[in-house]
């Protein structure tokens, strides 16, 4: 609706108002067209914050999504190395040169505490 256009239905909306209504009730009609506009204004601010705060969110989702793509090509990674060295290690273990427990020259790959 164009601003002229916007302007003339107000003025037309208030010219049938003081048409009808008495002087109190005009100006309760008045005091309500008000309030309206006001929880309009404030329907406005808050979309617009909304808005804000779902494009912040987006944002953030982003940044974890990729977060997590990183810690999961890691996690490939580092899966694929544990499984070449456990391939090796079975293979030495088959030929008598394999670590037979958790590795080192302790038992089950523990260190002992000193004491």
């Amino acid at each position: 609706m164009t601003e002229t256009t916007l302007e003339g239905v107000q003025a037309k909306i208030d010219g049938l108002a003081k048409e009808h209504f008495s002087t109190s009730d005009y100006e309760l009609f008045c005091a309500l067209l008000l309030q309206l506009d006001k929880y309009k204004q404030l329907s406005d601010e808050n979309r617009e914050a909304l808005y804000r705060q779902d494009k912040e969110f987006s944002e953030h989702m982003d940044i974890q999504q990729e977060k997590v793509e990183s810690l999961n090509r890691e996690v490939a990674y580092w899966q694929h190395k544990c499984t070449v060295l456990h391939v090796e290690n079975e293979r030495l273990k088959n030929k008598g040169e394999g670590a037979a427990h958790g590795g080192g020259d302790y038992p089950n790959g523990v260190i002992p505490k000193s004491g």
